[in-house]
């Protein structure tokens, strides 16, 4: 590993490691940030909706934008945006500045998470990417791990206002760090032209998306608000195919899907199967399990820790096998472990299903880092950067849609008023078994999800993602030595 790549992976890995903090810690702070600026309940829904609408729909633009301008130096100005925003957001006067600063944030967070990736793909030779990319991977649930305990903490003994102010200073590190560390690439070839037509439809669409999704636990599917955005957006896709046959630079070009879209399906469907689980599971745990919510949140451990574990195994396992068989593997163990979980459920046994949780973190941490390092290795080079947002704007589309479908389902498979005891998590003893045969049939339909996205990541020979067996790359070293070739051979 040379200093120039320890260095990327220490800085990308500190940045995420700060994003994931300052949505988890939110998350504890909530609370105190309504009673403060005495918001509604749809102005404390926005505090965190803002950030998740806004960072989605940026994330293919400043992909794009990489490409075209490079990605040191938009990364670097993605931390000085973001800086900005988090200090502003501590003397924030008023509820609805603080929801624009967290629109503010949430571009930057964009321009950072969006190009993570890419920069440590960018910095590591092949042989030690698998490690890199592991690492990077782990920061995220690491980060969330501790982010609810630091929250809290802030919250009680400093003020509200330090949840912002303390991405400030860490963020000033990083930034000094990668002015000084960060290399300096001369890319021979650049993405040319920017397709803002086709970026504005795409970012109308996935705003409409998202805001529909995620009003739809609190409106219902009939509500105008979730009708309007959803169809909306589905109008918007053939609008979309219009400028884009139209364009002289598309946003993803049609050679570029066909090399990578079966791996943006295999994240999209297996990030959908699983993300759901951690919230029916902590809905489970209290609500027919019976326990406190600090009991639940230790019972869920087992998951995030597993995505740690597996994360850091990632450079001894690609010594071993292809980043593009770790992924699968990691998708149909995952998918398996979401089927025990189901029969855990079904079983009402609370301590299989703290266990089959770790199996599925396993599997996930296997899964996240391979993906990502499976479609960069894929993309073109002047591609790398607009190919890593639409994975992560897949994956972020997939886990809203997935989770509002999975908590649909769940309150529409219980008599009416036992969904929302669910939720607030008072289900009465006598209706535990309907409910833990609700929580079951989610699980099954996440389970489903689960195996179409490990359909998509299978290897396959016409992509390119099986490679040559031993016994084929000694054969053939032994006809070279004696002067033959493949096609004599043949």
């Amino acid at each position: 590993m040379t200093t120039a790549a320890r260095s990327t992976l220490i800085v990308v890995c500190l940045v995420s490691a700060v994003m994931a903090l300052n949505a988890s810690s939110l998350n504890v702070a909530l609370p105190t940030l309504s009673r403060e600026f005495h918001a509604s309940s749809g102005e404390g829904s926005w505090l965190l909706l803002s950030y998740m609408v806004a960072n989605t729909a940026c994330l293919l633009l400043f992909g794009r934008l990489s490409d075209v301008w490079g990605q040191r130096g938009l990364y670097l100005n993605g931390l000085v945006l973001f800086s900005v925003a988090s200090l502003l957001a501590g003397f924030a006067p008023n509820v609805e500045v603080l929801i624009g600063l967290r629109v503010v944030s949430a571009i930057g967070g964009a321009v950072l998470i969006g190009n993570g990736a890419t920069l440590i793909h960018q910095a590591f030779p092949q042989e030690s990417l698998g490690g890199a990319m592991g690492l990077y991977a782990a920061s995220f649930p690491t980060a969330n791990l501790i982010g609810p305990t630091v929250g809290g903490l802030i919250v009680d003994h400093i003020g509200w206002q330090w949840v912002f102010w303390f991405n400030v200073p860490v963020c000033l590190l990083a930034l000094a760090a990668g002015h000084a560390l960060l290399p300096r690439r001369v890319e021979e070839k650049r993405a040319v032209g920017l397709d803002l037509s086709g970026n504005l439809v795409i970012m109308a669409a996935v705003v409409m998306l998202t805001l529909g999704i995620t009003s739809l636990t609190d409106l219902g599917w009939r509500h105008p608000l979730v009708v309007g955005c959803v169809a909306g957006s589905v109008l918007l896709v053939p609008i979309l195919l219009f400028v884009e046959r139209r364009a002289t630079a598309p946003v993803l070009e049609v050679a570029v899907l066909r090399r990578v879209g079966k791996l943006f399906l295999a994240g999209f469907f297996t990030g959908a199967g699983r993300f759901p689980l951690i919230v029916l599971a902590s809905l489970y745990f209290q609500g027919v399990a019976g326990v406190a919510p600090g009991r639940a949140g230790m019972m869920l451990l087992p998951m995030p820790i597993g995505m740690i574990t597996a994360s850091l195994t990632l450079g001894w396992l690609s010594r071993r096998w292809t980043a593009h068989q770790i992924m699968f593997r990691g998708s149909v163990v995952g998918t398996c472990g979401v089927g025990l979980v189901a029969l855990a459920i079904h079983l009402q046994l609370t301590g299989l299903v703290m266990a089959t949780l770790a199996i599925v973190g396993l599997a996930t941490g296997l899964f996240i880092g391979t993906n990502a390092t499976v479609l960069l290795e894929r993309a073109p080079d002047d591609s790398l950067g607009v190919v890593n947002a639409t994975r992560l704007m897949l994956q972020n589309t997939g886990n809203v849609l997935s989770l509002a479908i999975a908590l649909t389902l769940l309150t529409a498979l219980l008599a009416p008023g036992l969904g929302e005891a669910v939720l607030a998590a008072s289900v009465p003893p006598g209706d535990v078994d309907a409910v833990n045969s609700a929580f079951t049939l989610v699980c099954l339909f996440l389970f489903a999800l689960g195996a179409v996205g490990a359909w998509y990541s299978f290897p396959r020979r016409d992509d390119g993602s099986v490679p040559p067996s031993a016994r084929d790359e000694v054969a053939l070293a032994r006809c070279r030595e004696v002067g033959m070739t493949k096609e004599m051979l043949d």
